[in-house]
């Protein structure tokens, strides 16, 4: 329950700190680039499913299977299709929101104890690599396990919480995305990262499921969950690492 209660507090007090920061103008970029994306992908998922969805009527003749059956299978490749989307479109955001969410990270911490990184063009070229290898090596391993799960999911008592499962998969490593730009700027190398994603996953789980559900508001969702989200972790992990040093 702590990492619960820690990821909805942090997302409250996100509110107030990116007031006290001066950060309310950064709500647009990440709004912007949504958008563009969204309507990128958004025409592309509707070309491949319509395109494999094509090529299965042809190779099966499923016109001569009975209506009701035809919208079956018609509705479970639109779903699917739906699934690889919204994973590919994630990836993708996170991986060019990448120098962007970095750099609200820093500025949160920033804010908080009115310091002053002193980070190179190197350094910070060196975050910005990190963020996106972990965002591809995020990816891969949904990918993965969304594929198990959907394997698990032709088993009938398992059926009805794979839906819930995958969403938990999805928010593990969005949360952990978001963690770990803290984690780089206080010299955590990657081994020690997953060491403390695997301590406090509740935490990086519930952090993504609130960026993912914020994230689905109709037209606003998409400006603010990307800045208040990272806000929120940047706070979270703060803690966390406090609470360790403290121990």
């Amino acid at each position: 329950m702590r990492g619960i209660y820690l990821a909805g507090e942090s997302f409250f007090e996100a509110f107030s700190v990116i007031k006290t920061g001066k950060m309310k103008k950064f709500y647009l970029l990440p709004g912007v680039i949504n958008l563009i994306l969204i309507n990128l992908l958004y025409r592309l998922s509707k070309y491949v499913s319509f395109n494999i969805f094509s090529q299965l009527e042809t190779y099966f003749n499923l016109r001569t299977y009975e209506n009701i059956a035809f919208i079956i299978i018609k509705v479970i490749i639109i779903l699917l299709s739906f699934l690889l989307y919204f994973l590919v479109y994630k990836a993708l955001l996170l991986i060019v929101l990448s120098p962007f969410l970095n750099y609200i990270s820093e500025r949160t911490e920033r804010t908080l104890e009115n310091r002053k990184f002193e980070f190179s063009f190197r350094d910070n070229m060196r975050f910005i690599w990190r963020g996106i290898v972990i965002s591809c090596k995020s990816f891969s391993k949904e990918i993965i396990g969304t594929l198990i799960l959907l394997l698990l999911g032709m088993i009938p008592f398992l059926s009805l919480t794979v839906p819930f499962l995958i969403f938990l998969l999805q928010a593990y490593y969005i949360g952990f995305s978001f963690m770990d730009y803290t984690l780089e700027r206080h010299n955590y190398s990657s081994e020690e990262s997953l060491i403390f994603l695997k301590k406090n996953w509740v935490f990086s789980a519930f952090s993504g499921a609130l960026f993912t559900m914020v994230f689905l508001i109709p037209l606003i969702g998409v400006f603010i969950a990307p800045l208040v989200s990272c806000v929120a972790v940047t706070l979270g992990t703060l803690k966390i690492i406090d609470s360790e040093k403290s121990n």
